[in-house]
């Protein structure tokens, strides 16, 4: 989280809590492999989604 958060210019709390906001909104649990794989694909799908061909 520090490094993220070092990586992202925000304070490390900053970062906890949009983790905490993500697992609300989507439902999934970080500490869970299985459901943060699924987080990992989803964004991927997004982002090759809108990626320009």
């Amino acid at each position: 989280v520090g490094r993220a958060a070092a990586r992202l210019g925000c304070h490390r709390n900053t970062v906890f809590n949009r983790l905490r906001r993500l697992e609300r909104l989507t439902a999934r649990s970080l500490s869970r492999p299985r459901e943060l794989v699924d987080l990992v694909l989803a964004l991927d799908v997004l982002r090759l989604s809108s990626a320009p061909p």
